[in-house]
């Protein structure tokens, strides 16, 4: 066993201002998206560290041709950055984070404590900014946790790869997918997004969003009986969906923990979920809108069948339109990730339950095995033994606003990485 007091001293002696300084750096960089047009600035400015501890650096560039299958606007090069340092071990462990993060809208600027691409640290030890928790603050406490090895010269259990990757926050074609298409994933794939809290996510919902457009026709709303209400012909199509919902909502996993209560209050295994998100009509309240557009938003669980997901959707939708006067109902698909799941008991599960246990000071029986409803471009490494564990928590409010991380969070994720890669357990 490696002298886990001298690497806890190590760790906790790190200050706050070397923490900072770091995810200062890395935050201020917007790498919104849609755009994601900063990429290249990113990996720019993180590739030092990697090669000052000696790795071999690639960058990887996704082909025009799939970027284009990705329906959003997107400007820039779709840049990864793999980082890979072979210490004669037989298998390896990828660290995976994504580069890119969700909008933090001009009018929700208003409401966060600090600028939201301004790394900001409290007395209490609460970092705020967009990214620090989904996900550059992982990250962060992974070059920390590499420099650290480095200094007291611990030699890992395994050869190191690190992927930090492009637009995971929009799915379809991520960078992972890409990458593990071009054979740069191997073995363990340590997934840093999620919480530092005593949960391991053994599955996540795949995610589609399907678009139905009713077609009118419009006219003066004085005269409606000339035209054809796409919002009001919309209705007949919705009530059909709303009962497909009901019934897509009782289903559960067979074997998947989650996290929803039932009607009795009792909490279910994984359940998928359906929700109607969208939807815009109309242009001015005296003309009858000729169009109206809905958009679904469905998180399927690994026990559903993708085609299946989208057939019953149709159907439903039929079934409103034989009941509608629209004069045409259109239905667009985005698929943005196929759902995950993974083995509860795999190497590098039970691997990171010891680390957990041992540095958090808890049992490994009240470590939680859960399935969560939202998406993951871990879905396309479901051949791997992926494990998900972040330096977020349950409260970081990751995609609100006033994200948030602990700075003694950051600490014991250090120390789990560290342990995760190079403890006898």
């Amino acid at each position: 066993m490696e002298d886990l007091e001298k690497i806890y001293e190590e760790v906790d002696n790190i200050g706050r201002e070397r923490v900072m300084d770091l995810m200062e750096k890395v935050i201020v960089v917007d790498t919104t998206v849609p755009p994601g047009n900063t990429y290249r600035e990113y990996v720019d400015l993180i590739s030092p560290y990697f090669k000052e501890l000696g790795y071999d650096l690639e960058e990887i560039i996704m082909p025009e041709e799939l970027v284009k299958q990705i329906p959003y606007p997107l400007e820039g090069p779709r840049v990864n950055l793999v980082a890979t340092k072979d210490y004669g071990q037989k298998n390896y462990v990828c660290f995976y984070g994504h580069m890119d993060v969700v909008p933090a809208p001009n009018d929700g600027e208003k409401r966060w404590r600090f600028p939201p691409f301004q790394a900001t640290m409290i007395k209490s030890g609460k970092i705020y900014g967009r990214g620090t928790s989904d996900m550059k603050g992982a990250m962060v406490c992974l070059i920390l946790a590499l420099q650290i090895m480095d200094k007291l010269k611990l030699t890992p259990k395994y050869n190191i790869r690190v992927m930090n990757c492009t637009d995971e926050e929009i799915g379809t074609y991520p960078g992972v997918r890409y990458l593990e298409e071009q054979g740069y994933v191997k073995d363990i794939v340590f997934c840093m997004e999620g919480v530092i809290n005593p949960i391991i996510p053994v599955g996540a919902a795949g995610a589609v969003n399907i678009i139905i457009e009713t077609i009118g026709r419009s006219c003066h709303s004085g005269m409606n009986f000339m035209g054809i209400n796409a919002l009001e012909e919309m209705v007949p199509i919705m009530v059909e969906l709303m009962e497909l919902k009901k019934e897509v909502e009782e289903r559960e996993s067979a074997d998947i923990p989650g996290v929803k209560p039932s009607d009795r209050g009792e909490r279910m295994n994984m359940s998928p979920m359906f929700n109607l998100d969208i939807i815009r009509s109309g242009e001015k309240e005296n003309i009858v809108p000729d169009i109206c557009t809905l958009t679904i938003n469905r998180r399927y669980i690994p026990d559903e069948k993708y085609e299946e997901v989208i057939q019953e959707i149709e159907d439903a939708v039929n079934r409103g339109k034989a009941k509608s006067k629209a004069l045409d109902v259109k239905i667009t698909i985005k698929y943005d990730y196929p759902a995950f799941k993974n083995d509860p008991n795999s190497l590098a599960n039970l691997r990171i339950k010891k680390v957990m246990s041992l540095v958090q000071g808890l049992p490994e029986d009240e470590i939680a095995v859960v399935g969560s409803s939202g998406s993951t471009d871990m879905g396309f490494l479901t051949k791997y033994d992926v494990l998900i564990h972040g330096n977020s928590s349950v409260v970081s409010n990751a995609h609100g606003i006033n994200e948030t991380i602990k700075f003694k969070d950051v600490l014991t994720y250090i120390k789990e990485i560290i342990l995760f890669l190079c403890a006898d357990l």
